[in-house]
């Protein structure tokens, strides 16, 4: 059983100064518990109890590396003794972070350093208007492009009597007060993976839309491919009506590949959205595209302002992260690939041995489990049946048993995780299986 004293007199002391946890987008409520972490080495974080943990969250996604790796720390270490920032001046690496993006990514030939995915998404959608002269883009049922008011939440609107434009709703689970009423008009919302919808829409209106932004691997909770040809379809739409082709990275951005998503898929878009695991850990974002869009930020036709946009610590430390990737032809892909498939097969085994409906999908890197009796689901609105009272129970038990994870039960495997983090995750999904 874990140790919680000295984590409950944190939590009280913590709800007078601020609201919670510093990102409550899955619906923390406050009679939920807080652990508050002291250290972390590889995958394993030690809390202000004592207590042990093997850690599938790395810290929301950017943990690529694990915690602690010897040769990053020690490059931030050397970045911090020179200077952290600039304000008047650029970084030369700016130049090497940059190359790295033109070396790997298919759709990168300019890139431009932002802090967040967050803002990384916001300066896709001002280029693509600025480059089509439209207004309208088009995001997806399930896609997470940030906590800003045009991009978050909504529910697909079923029958449109107009253009298709997301509707508030209760049962949006990214629901929030406090929306500026005319944010849902600036896009229409589609569900994901359903190219007949896109075809329709696209018909009636595609010479008003600017930008097709999307993730291409669905990793934010459903960690669900594209249908075969989906993409391709998608990307033939584009240039059929004359729209910029976005795919938000945020996640999969080098880490499912060297050559992020769009190189694994082989579907290159126009401009792509980077953040996360780029730098790991480190604050940073970028977004890459063709360099006939980017020249609107040349001409200054274009704003894109900000006092830590290639700040130099966070340079360093996306070098040394790329650089550790790139190392022996992408080795460290290898190895969580087998880490991870061996986590996967064992939690299927474990879920086949007790009688439990369990799918578990997901690229390298990240995969989810849900409890139901599919082998695959292409979107949320095939999860209709899973059982999301399991679920949880499942997720609230493992923490217990010293195992983090993302909600609703979404799992990170990074470079820092060792075949000893598997053997005791599955030792102790055993336990927590049987008593589901």
């Amino acid at each position: 059983m874990l140790r919680v004293d000295k984590s409950v007199e944190l939590k009280r002391k913590l709800l007078k100064v601020t609201p919670g946890p510093q990102s409550n987008l899955r619906g923390w409520k406050k009679e939920e518990k807080l652990v508050f972490m002291e250290r972390g080495k590889g995958a394993r974080l030690w809390d202000v109890d004592g207590n042990e943990y093997v850690d599938y969250t790395a810290g929301f996604g950017p943990g690529i590396l694990g915690y602690g790796n010897e040769e990053y720390n020690q490059a931030l270490k050397e970045q911090i003794d020179k200077f952290i920032y600039l304000v008047i001046a650029a970084s030369p690496m700016l130049i090497e972070f940059g190359n790295k993006f033109l070396e790997h990514v298919p759709c990168a030939e300019n890139v431009r350093f932002l802090l967040s995915g967050t803002e990384a998404v916001q300066m896709a959608v001002r280029l693509a208007r600025a480059y089509t002269k439209r207004r309208y883009f088009i995001r997806f049922e399930g896609h997470y492009h940030g906590w800003l008011d045009n991009v978050l939440g909504g529910v697909v609107n079923e029958h449109p009597t107009g253009k298709p434009f997301a509707i508030e709703s209760p049962d949006d689970p990214s629901g929030t007060e406090g929306r500026d009423p005319g944010a849902f008009e600036q896009s229409f919302k589609l569900p994901w993976n359903d190219v007949e919808v896109l075809e329709k829409v696209l018909e009636k209106y595609g010479e008003e839309v600017a930008l097709i932004h999307m993730e291409p691997i669905l990793c934010n909770g459903l960690c669900g491919h594209p249908r075969p040809g989906y993409l391709e379809r998608v990307r033939e739409l584009a240039t059929k009506y004359g729209i910029v082709l976005s795919f938000d990275e945020v996640i999969t951005g080098f880490r499912v590949a060297l050559n992020s998503a769009q190189g694994k898929l082989g579907v290159t878009p126009d401009i792509a959205t980077f953040g996360k695991a780029i730098a790991g850990g480190v604050p940073i974002a970028a977004v890459v595209g063709k360099k006939e869009i980017f020249d609107l930020i040349m001409q200054g036709r274009v704003i894109s302002a900000g006092t830590f946009n290639g700040y130099p610590l966070a340079l360093r430390a996306g070098i040394t992260t790329i650089s550790i990737l790139e190392r022996d032809n992408g080795a460290i892909y290898k190895y969580v690939d087998k880490l991870q498939n061996r986590l996967m097969s064992g939690l299927g085994e474990i879920s086949r041995r007790h009688g439990i409906p369990l799918l578990i999908q997901g690229p390298t890197g990240v995969f989810v489990c849900e409890f139901v009796d599919k082998k695959v689901a292409y979107s949320f609105r095939d999860l209709k049946e899973a059982d999301r009272e399991r679920q949880k129970r499942f997720r609230d038990m493992m923490i217990d048993e010293g195992v983090l994870m993302l909600k609703p039960c979404r799992w990170f495997v990074t470079g820092g995780h060792t075949e000893k983090d598997i053997d005791d995750t599955l030792e102790r999904a055993e336990r927590v299986m049987k008593r589901l």
